[in-house]
C-alpha cells in the first residue's frame, strides 16, 4: 500500500507500507511491520524506516544526523509522542519547504546502561497512527501519552540535561553566528573587481551565447517540417499534436486538467520613498515535469522532458483589475489572502493542459540511449546537486563530525530567510530523474547528446517561434547589457590609475 504527499503541500511525508515475514522456514515466520516515508529537512529530503519485531523496534535513515538504531524492547522504558507547533500557517508566507505547520516525534526512553534516549519525527497520516498503536500495545504501562510538549516529554524522560544543555545550545549560537560572520566578510570580498570583472564577462558572454543559441534554434523551428508520430524518423524531429499525460490533475486557479501546474501568488509592498515591488507570498503545485506523450492523428510519442526549454502560456490575475476564477479564490481563503481584501494580489498560474496543444521539437531517439544521472560530467554533477538540494547533505557530510550541527543549524537558519515565501515552489526542473521504465527499444523524444535543440509548448509552432525569438532577444540583450557595465568599470578603473 503506498501513499503520495498532498500535492503542492511539501510538509507531508510520502510514505510507503509493507509488511515484511522473515525467518527460514513458515512455522518460525515472524511478522515484521515496516513503515517507509521521506520527509524534507534543512539538509534536502530524509527517507527513513520504523519496522517493529517481535524483538526489537529498527529505526534506519540516511540522514547524515542520525542514522540508523535498533532498541529491543526490553531496553525502553517509557515511551510516548512529543508535538511542537511549526512555524507560518493560513495568513503567513510559505516557509521553507521543510518547516511543517505542526511537527511530531517518537520519544523513548531507555533502560540504565542500553543507550541513549530515542527521538525521531513521526511520518503523518494512517502510518502515524499505526506506529504509535505498534509501539504502545508493545509498551503497554509504560506508554505515557499522545502530543505531549516537547518540554515536558524531555523533563518527564529525564533526557534534557543529557542531549541539549544550556550551554551547548550556546556554543552552537555563537559558532553559527561566527560562520554568518564569515559570510559576510566572503561576499565582501566577492563583491572587489578581481572577482566581479572576470565574473562579470563570464555572465555576460554566456547570456549572450544563450540569446544567440536561441535565436538559432528558432531558425531550426522555422526550417524543420512537422513529422506524424508513427513515421518520424531518428534524429532532430518537429511534432505538432495533443498533450496526453496519466497523471493529469486540475489547476488550482483554471481548474483546467493539466498534465502538471504551477501556481504562485504575490503581494504589492509599498516602500516609503512611493514605490513598491511584487513580493512571492506562496506557491502550489501538481503533476509530472518529467514524461509526457505526444498524440496526433496517427499514434503517440513519449517526451522525455529534462533538459528542455519551455515555452508555456502564463495566465495572470490582479486584483482589483481582473476577475479571479472561483477555484482560485477558494484557493487564496485557504491561504489566508483574501482575494476581495484591501492586499493589493497578483496570481499566476502556468499549465501544460491535457487535451490540448503540445509543440515538440527535439530528438527521437531509442530508451536505451538515454543518458541515465549516473553518466552525468562534472559541470552537469554540480547542477544536479545545486537543483535537488543534495549539495547541502553533501557538505554537512565533508565537514568534522563536530561541526555538522552547526554547519546544519547555519544551513536551515539561511533556508527559512531565502525561502520565505518559496516554500510550496516545485524544484528546480533541472533535478536528478531517472529514464522512464520502458523497453530499451522504444522511441523517445529527448533533448539528445549533440546539443540540438529541445523545445516544449503549448502553442502552435509560429506562435511558439515567435515566444522564442522574443525570449532570446531579452537574454542576448541582458548579456550585453552585463558586458557594457563590465567593461564601463575596466575603462574607469584604467582612467583613475
Amino acid at each position: 500500500m503506498s501513499f503520495t504527499r498532498v500535492p503542492g503541500d511539501l510538509t507531508q511525508p510520502i510514505m510507503m507500507n509493507t509488511l515484511v515475514q522473515t525467518g527460514p522456514a513458515p512455522a518460525a515466520q515472524a511478522l515484521q511491520k515496516r513503515w517507509s516515508y521521506k520527509v524534507p529537512t534543512p539538509l534536502g529530503i530524509t527517507e527513513s524506516t520504523f519496522e517493529i519485531g517481535d524483538d526489537a523496534l529498527r529505526f534506519t535513515s540516511d540522514d547524515v544526523m542520525s542514522g540508523s538504531q535498533t532498541l529491543p524492547w526490553a531496553s525502553i522504558r517509557e515511551g510516548c509522542t512529543a508535538a511542537m507547533a511549526g512555524m507560518g500557517g493560513r495568513g503567513a508566507p510559505d516557509m521553507a519547504n521543510w518547516v511543517p505547520s505542526q511537527i511530531e516525534w517518537l520519544v523513548l526512553s531507555r533502560t540504565p546502561g542500553s543507550g541513549p534516549a530515542f527521538m525521531r519525527v513521526l511520518p503523518q497520516g494512517g502510518d502515524r497512527d499505526a506506529i504509535v498503536a505498534e509501539v504502545q500495545a508493545r509498551l503497554g504501562a509504560g506508554w505515557i501519552g499522545d502530543h505531549l510538549p516537547v518540554t515536558e516529554v524531555q523533563k518527564r524522560l529525564g533526557i534534557t540535561e543529557g542531549t541539549w544543555s544550556t550551554l551547548k545550545v550556546v556554543g552552537i549560537v555563537i559558532a553559527v553566528l561566527a560562520l554568518l560572520v564569515l559570510l559576510l566578510i566572503l561576499l565582501t570580498l566577492l563583491t572587489h573587481p578581481v572577482i566581479t570583472v572576470p565574473a562579470g564577462i563570464v555572465l555576460g558572454a554566456w547570456l549572450c551565447r544563450k540569446g544567440l543559441r536561441g535565436l538559432s534554434d528558432g531558425l531550426a523551428v522555422a526550417n524543420s517540417p512537422t513529422s506524424k508520430a508513427s513515421s518520424a524518423a531518428l534524429g532532430l524531429v518537429e511534432l505538432e499534436g495533443r498533450a496526453i499525460s496519466d497523471a493529469a490533475s486540475p489547476a488550482a486557479v483554471t481548474g483546467r486538467l493539466g498534465a502538471w501546474w504551477d501556481v504562485t501568488v504575490c503581494v504589492w509592498s509599498e516602500e516609503r520613498s512611493g514605490k513598491g515591488h511584487w513580493s512571492q507570498v506562496a506557491a502550489r503545485h501538481d503533476g509530472r515535469i518529467d514524461l509526457i506523450e505526444l498524440e496526433d492523428d496517427t499514434g503517440r510519442l513519449p517526451i522525455w522532458l529534462p533538459g528542455a526549454t519551455m515555452l508555456l502560456e502564463v495566465q495572470s490575475w490582479e486584483s482589483g483589475k481582473d476577475d479571479l476564477p472561483p477555484r482560485g479564490v477558494a484557493l487564496l481563503d485557504d491561504l489566508g489572502f483574501p482575494w476581495n481584501s484591501q492586499r493589493r494580489l497578483l496570481v499566476r498560474e502556468e499549465c501544460l493542459e491535457v487535451g490540448n496543444t503540445l509543440y515538440v521539437l527535439g530528438t527521437l531517439d531509442e530508451r536505451g540511449n538515454l543518458r541515465d544521472p549516473s553518466e552525468a560530467n562534472f559541470f552537469e554533477r554540480v547542477v544536479q546537486q545545486l537543483a535537488s538540494g543534495q549539495w547541502r547533505r553533501t557538505v554537512v557530510g565533508a565537514v568534522p563530525a563536530p561541526l555538522r550541527v552547526v554547519v546544519s543549524v547555519l544551513i536551515g537558519f539561511l533556508g527559512i530567510v531565502t525561502q520565505v515565501g518559496r516554500g510550496g515552489e516545485r524544484a528546480l526542473r533541472e533535478a536528478v530523474v531517472a529514464p522512464p521504465e520502458i523497453a530499451p527499444s522504444a522511441l523517445v523524444v529527448w533533448k539528445g547528446r549533440s546539443g540540438r535543440p529541445f523545445l516544449v509548448s503549448n502553442r502552435t509552432e509560429n506562435d511558439a517561434l515567435a515566444a522564442l525569438r522574443k525570449r532570446s532577444l531579452w537574454t542576448f540583450g541582458a548579456g550585453a547589457a552585463v558586458l557594457c557595465y563590465t567593461l564601463y568599470h575596466i575603462v574607469d578603473f584604467f582612467i583613475r590609475r
